[in-house]
């Protein structure tokens, strides 16, 4: 007589012991079912209730996946609408004056640069150090006292020209290390869309879409 199946050892996901298998279909699952029905020992039958709760194990099983697979495709939904809405987005910032969070700057050769930053409580006596893109200091400037708060600072005119990441050193009057954030500003002239994702070229200078903190109104524009 052939060996009976013991229907307790079987799992309605089925995953083989053998690499890349997956769980088993609808179809699969009908159909070893059907053989553990054959194939059952008579003095031993498989109760309905045990029927039932395999058919229910599946079912539960499969909505599960349906389930999973659902949110999946709403997943690539959303994050496909987000990737429309940058680009968009991004499209539109052309020609637009933009201020993002960083620390580059252009020295144009003509005339004097400027840097957006904004100093902590009190402000104090700030030096400018510009580094090229090695990291090595190329230039220092005093720039005097400077307030508190967010503004524009106008750079010397004697600055060599070029693009650099800077520093902007302000300590009060014991000494004492102020807070400076910097930022990157300028009009966007192209937009380029990277592996790391969407950045905004200023010039010589790029910074990422996410990077932004402000966008000058249409009549505030610079060209």
């Amino acid at each position: 007589m052939m060996e009976p199946t013991n229907p307790a050892a079987f799992t309605p996901t089925g995953s083989s012991s053998t690499s890349g298998q997956i769980g088993m279909g609808r179809d699969d699952f009908m159909t070893l079912l059907l053989t553990q029905l054959q194939h059952q020992d008579p003095l031993n039958p498989m109760q309905p209730h045990e029927f039932a709760a395999q058919l229910a194990d599946f079912s539960s099983v499969e909505q599960l996946s349906q389930i999973q697979q659902d949110m999946g495709y709403q997943l690539q939904s959303l994050q496909l609408t987000a990737a429309l809405s940058k680009t968009t987005f991004s499209a539109a910032l052309l020609g637009r004056s933009v201020l993002a969070e960083g620390n580059q700057v252009t020295i144009p050769e003509e005339g004097s640069g400027q840097i957006q930053v904004e100093v902590g409580d009190g402000g104090g006596d700030a030096v400018l150090k510009l580094l090229d893109s090695d990291g090595h200091e190329v230039a220092s400037r005093e720039l005097g006292h400077v307030d508190a708060g967010r503004q524009t600072l106008d750079l010397p005119d004697d600055l060599p020209p070029g693009t650099y990441t800077y520093k902007l050193e302000v300590s009060d009057g014991d000494g004492e290390s102020v807070s400076v954030k910097t930022f990157t500003a300028g009009v966007v002239s192209r937009v380029l869309f990277e592996p790391g994702g969407i950045v905004l070229q200023i010039g010589d200078m790029k910074v990422s879409l996410d990077s932004l903190v402000e966008i000058a109104p249409a009549d505030s524009d610079q060209a």
